[in-house]
């Protein structure tokens, strides 16, 4: 699928770009696709991976209890030093959310930053609190990985390293913070991980904008299917 920058930011970033309900319904069919396609594009365009974004009707990360925690996707980067598995947490959380606020397409880089810093505090607070919640979930052990090379579809080595990941929609960053995909590591530790890989993919999409650069096509078969569905349920 080719998606226009611009049009995609736009849409997603500034509140009076779209009606009342309109993200909401659109984020629900896109999913979790979207920013687990931006996220592949990074790393094969910028790292020189190769991703592997692993089917959730088939693998998902859990905890393999009846009443454990689970999140999104499994994604395997992989290249020619080593592999990284990442269990994978996705908000799609954009200006219409709660407490979001419009970001620019035109915007300087400090008042980016700072706009990217209120994002941030909105979720601090859960990222680091000892009791369990949607958003430090990703920071819980999920050992369900231990099913993957069991798949003959997955090249999965025995030297994989596993890390939490957590993609986001909007522009969300610590203070300082210059870069949209870094590393968070927490004050206190009360989960299995001290830290957390965070990827931004409205960052990452302005700074291709900053380099002219105007789309991208990503892989979105799940979207695809939807659409595809919808056109043929109804009918203008």
């Amino acid at each position: 699928m080719k998606i226009i920058i611009k049009d995609l930011l736009e849409y997603f970033d500034i509140k009076e770009s779209t009606d009342f309900g309109d993200t909401t319904a659109t984020i629900s069919i896109v999913g979790e696709d979207l920013c687990s396609a931006i996220f592949k594009h990074y790393c094969e365009s910028n790292r020189g991976s190769k991703v592997t974004i692993l089917d959730p009707n088939l693998h998902i990360p859990t905890t393999m209890r009846k009443k454990g925690r689970r999140l999104d996707r499994w994604i395997l980067e992989a290249n020619s030093n080593d592999q990284i598995l990442y269990q994978t947490e996705i908000k799609n959380w954009c200006s219409r959310a709660i407490g979001g606020v419009n970001v620019p397409l035109v915007i300087d880089a400090t008042e980016l930053d700072r706009l990217a810093e209120i994002n941030w505090s909105h979720h601090y607070s859960e990222f680091i609190s000892q009791t369990q919640n949607g958003l430090n979930k990703v920071l819980i052990n999920m050992i369900s990985d231990q099913r993957l090379s069991k798949d003959s579809n997955l090249s999965l080595n025995l030297q994989y390293s596993k890390e939490p990941l957590l993609l986001l929609w909007h522009v969300c960053k610590p203070k300082d913070e210059k870069n949209f995909f870094y590393k968070f590591t927490l004050p206190e530790t009360h989960h299995h991980y001290d830290y957390c890989r965070i990827f931004s993919c409205s960052l990452y999409l302005r700074d291709l904008c900053e380099k002219n650069i105007e789309s991208i096509t990503i892989d979105m078969p799940n979207v695809s299917r939807r659409l595809d569905r919808i056109n043929l349920l109804f009918k203008s």
